[in-house]
């Protein structure tokens, strides 16, 4: 929640009500008249203690956080499992496109802002991540075919460490990628996935197609968008999905 503070002219409180009382207008009077469409009736007063005082005084030190880190998990025909999406070594043409409107490759050798525990001294995360900024946010993501792949190790580990924790996946499917479902990730900490369907990649008609599941406990965050809904390959597509992942994030946050 952002703070507002703001001041109110004297000027505008009807002169009435401004000499009632010896100690002037009651903090309830003065919230009917700087915001007569709260409802007043939702309100408590706070109680006095100094544990009251202490708490909004650590509540106004705390900054705001405008870093997020989102998983992005790559599907290729036929498959649906978390297993095949991990043991996807590199990507193919379609997935390259999406990522390229998604952000932008960074090293992380000498890399200096925000990171999301990615090594940015001995690549031992990958030599490359994907980075953008939305709006006030830092975005990293952990790209799946960017982490480290382990031949001969199909629980791939090192991939899994990062998305695993990631509160918000974007799952990415290619044509024929089979349904997808939750059930078929184990992590406990991914909560939000948004599946990403291409359509006819890699030309002028590329288009997508979104979906969202939730965990029953998070609520329903917007930009919210219709059943079936076509989006072309767009920075407007870029922009709606990256405030999803950012919402998602922050429902999940305000639950927990």
């Amino acid at each position: 929640m952002k703070t507002l503070r703001g001041s109110i002219l004297e000027e505008s409180v009807p002169s009435a009500a401004r000499h009632t009382t010896p100690r002037g207008l009651s903090p309830k009077r003065l919230l009917e008249f700087i915001m007569p469409e709260l409802n007043l009736h939702c309100l408590r007063l706070a109680s006095n203690s100094p544990k009251v005082r202490d708490t909004l005084l650590k509540l106004d030190e705390q900054g705001l956080n405008f870093q997020r880190k989102v998983g992005v998990m790559y599907c290729r025909a036929g498959q649906s499992s978390e297993e095949d999406m991990y043991n996807n070594e590199s990507s193919g043409p379609a997935f390259e496109e999406f990522l390229d409107l998604l952000g932008e490759r960074v090293r992380l050798k000498g890399w200096e802002k925000y990171r999301a525990q990615l090594d940015n001294k001995t690549d031992s995360t990958g030599t490359h991540s994907l980075y953008t900024r939305y709006q006030d946010y830092e975005i990293m993501f952990h790209v799946s075919t960017m982490l480290p792949y382990t031949a001969n190790n199909t629980q791939q580990l090192l991939r899994k460490r990062h998305i695993g924790n990631d509160i918000v996946t974007i799952v990415f499917q290619e044509p024929g990628a089979l349904p997808f479902t939750p059930k078929s990730i184990r992590s406990h900490f991914q909560h939000v996935f948004i599946i990403v369907q291409v359509h006819e990649p890699c030309t002028d008609n590329t288009y997508y197609r979104v979906a969202v599941t939730r965990s029953k406990d998070i609520p329903l965050f917007g930009p919210l968008f219709p059943k079936g809904a076509r989006f072309p390959r767009s920075p407007a597509f870029r922009d709606f999905l990256l405030a999803k992942a950012v919402n998602a994030e922050n429902a999940a946050e305000n639950q927990h």
